[in-house]
This record gives structure tokens, sequence and C-alpha cells, in this order.
């Protein structure tokens, strides 16, 4: 089944017990060998195959799914309350129907419609060590899981008097449930689970997804119901009701290895920090505008400032830029005075007959003076080294002089200003 690159990769588990039977010590690594499925952009099933977890096929995101017999999964009713004490309340709501001991697992949750004082919550168990060194595997083979979740929610639940069940790798799932099923070991007989679920629902058809579905289709006689082939691995749209088990200590993480916003927000950890948080955003804008208030009030008495000393050094003269007037104002008065101007021709000449003492010997090409600047004009290959154009720099500063080299090697030399 390949009919496009995955969007989305499923990394069926194997189950612990297959681990611990194998000597595996019950741990998953890189290279174990897990199926796998991928979901291509149309939301359709795409690939299916078995591969080491550090080989699987490259996808955008990855999920693990854990057998059924791994994840408890049950729907609780729950008094209504915050979810950060619904989060501290678990333990003891799922307590009585957890095999094992609540200390050792990790609980995660769902909530779902609230009515009254009652709070409808899926909740979903798994042994703490299981999932970390899954976790572990999938980060020893530079997989970053977005989810994970039990294999019950990769078929759809029973719909009318149809059952859905999926058969792979010589493993079975059946989902009785929303929420509910189990898994079982399929051999050369009819799985006797699957014969009293079929009995205590009412069950007529069975949907068999899977690798292996045909497996399933010779015993229709001997359960009583019609199997049907689907020749699909999965249900794609399934996925969507399941609770997934990477929250809290193993959500995702955002960056720098920080928990995301948004987690902290469900969590109810930033809700005392709220209202803080509000006040400081007040006090920041008031204290924003009071500033950008001063610094106008500062620009409007430089303005100020400068129109009065414009007006009384030449009261005749028209106001529209002070400083470019006066400027011009200052050339013509030394002109008249006999006095050069930093920016004339004579003065930057000679000063750039200074800079060029020690530049080799024919390098200037031309020279031209426009609009209170000189440029020179080097021979091509004379002034494009770094340190000749470095040595002009550093002299041009000590003649109080902006040297600037243009793209085309000619430099560009007008006064500092004051």
């Amino acid at each position: 089944m390949r009919r496009g690159a995955a969007q989305r990769l499923l990394a069926f588990l194997p189950p612990r017990r297959a681990l611990l039977e194998g000597g595996g010590r019950g741990s998953l690594s890189a290279a174990t060998v897990v199926g796998y499925g991928g979901i291509d952009a149309s939301l359709q099933p795409c690939s299916a195959g078995d591969a080491p977890l550090s080989l699987l096929p490259r996808a955008q995101s990855v999920d693990l799914v854990f057998d059924a017999a791994d994840v408890f999964t049950a729907l609780l009713d729950a008094p209504r309350m915050s979810e950060a004490r619904l989060r501290q309340a678990l333990p003891s709501l799922v307590e009585e129907r957890l095999l094992s001991d609540a200390a050792d697992c990790h609980l995660a949750y769902a909530i779902g419609v609230t009515a009254g004082t009652s709070t409808q919550v899926t909740a979903a168990a798994i042994d703490r060590v299981t999932l970390t060194r899954a976790l572990e595997a999938a980060s020893e083979a530079e997989l970053r899981p977005r989810s994970a979740y039990s294999a019950l929610y990769a078929i759809p639940p029973p719909a009318g008097a149809t059952l859905s069940v999926r058969i792979d790798r010589s493993r079975g799932t059946v989902r009785t449930g929303e929420h509910s099923g189990f898994a079982f070991d399929l051999d050369d007989e009819p799985p006797a689970a699957l014969s009293i679920a079929i009995q205590q629902l009412g069950i007529l058809r069975i949907h068999a997804y899977g690798r292996e579905a045909a497996r399933l289709v010779p015993f229709a006689s001997r359960l009583g119901v019609e199997v049907v082939d689907l020749r699909r691995d999965f249900d794609p749209a399934s996925i969507s009701s399941a609770v997934n088990l990477l929250q809290g200590r193993f959500a995702p993480a955002g960056r720098l290895g920080m928990p995301t916003v948004t987690a902290l927000v469900r969590s109810g950890h930033l809700k005392p920090l709220l209202p803080w948080a509000a006040v400081w955003l007040v006090i920041f804008l008031i204290g924003l505008n009071a500033y950008r208030w001063k610094l106008e009030s500062e620009a409007s008495a430089v303005k100020s400032s400068m129109r009065t000393a414009f007006r009384s050094a030449f009261p005749n003269e028209p106001f529209s830029d002070p400083v470019a007037q006066t400027k011009i104002h200052l050339r013509e008065l030394r002109a008249r005075a006999g006095q050069s101007s930093p920016d004339d021709f004579s003065v930057l000449n000679a000063q750039a007959g200074q800079l060029l003492s020690s530049a080799p010997v024919g390098a200037l090409a031309g020279v031209e003076y426009r609009d209170a600047a000189l440029t020179l004009k080097f021979k091509p290959g004379t002034a494009s080294t770094a340190g000749f154009q470095n040595a002009l720099r550093a002299q041009a500063v000590q003649q109080g002089l902006d040297l600037r080299f243009n793209a085309d090697g000619s430099a560009h030399i007008v006064p500092i200003a004051p």
C-alpha cells in the first residue's frame, strides 16, 4: 500500500509482554522492529510495513501506538472542578479500576461533556516505565512523537451490529466501545474473547482491518458473523477520539525544552499570574505613552529654539529648513570674509592631495566635485585592496574627513559634520 508520501506516521509498538518473553527486559530500543502505517495529505492510509524504529519512513509527525493490553482506558463521571484539581484527583478516581498501583502509572485524560455538577472524563493509564522507555527509544531513533495512544483508536467503535477488528503481526485489537476494547493473540482457533464480545453486543458483521485481516475471514462461520476484509491497515478518522498519553511531564516540549504557553495555560499554572500580568501591561502602556509625550515635548522645544536662533541671525530669510539654510549662509559669510569652508573644492582638494601622498604613483584617474563632496576616481586594480582602503580611511579620519568607497572603486570624501 503505497499511494503517496506520508504526512503522519503511526508506529505500532509491540506489546510489553512480547518483549518480556523475548528476553528484552520489557524495553524498546531503536533497533526494535515495529509495524507502521502512514497517512497522506488526503487523510488516507498510504503505506504499511515493518521496520526498526531508527529506519521508519520519514514523516512530518510520528504517533506512538501502544498495544491495547498496555493501556487502560475508562470513561468516568467526575465532580465538576478545575482542570488543575482534576489532574490531582485523577489517581483516586481510577485507582479502584486499575490492576496495578496508580503511583506506578502515568495518567492522561480528556474532558468531555459537563452537565450540572458532573463532568465526563476519559482517563488513560500506562505503566510509567513502559512509556518512559518507549520515548527514550524514539529519541534514540531521532523521532519526536507528537502523540501516543492505545491501538483501540486505530479502528472505529461499534456502529449498529458492526464490530471493528484489526489483525496485524498475529495480534488482534477489538474496539467494543468509544473508549473500551481488548487485544488477543490470533492462532488457529477463533478467539474466545471475540466470540463473547459478539454475543454480548449482538454483532452480525465484522469489519476487519490490518495487513493480516484475511486470517479472520475463515472464522466467519464459527463466529456466526459476516467478516468483511476492508483491505485497510487502520481508520485515520478514528484517531481523533484518542486520549493522548503525552501529557504532564511527558508532553512535547516547546522551544529550548520548555513547556509551551498553551500547555501552561491549560494546566492552570498561569492563572494566578494573569491579574498581575494585566496590571503590569497597563503600567507599561502608561509609561510608554508618558515617555513618548516627553520626547515630543523635547523635540518641540528644540525646534522652537532653532527657529528663534535662526530668526535672530537671519530676520529677512523665509523659514523652511533651518539647518540647511544656516550652512548656506555660513558658507556665503566665509566667502565674503575670504575664508574657505571645509567643503569647498580647494580645501577638499588639498586634503585629498595629502591623503594620496602614500598612494601608488599614477593611481588617480580623475577628480569630481559636486554638492560639496569630492569624488576620487582610481585606475582599475589600484585601489581594490582592503589594506589600501583601510589606510586611506584612517588618514581621512585624522584630517576630519569621511571617506567611503563606492562599488566601482571610487572614493567619496566629505567633511565630518561637527
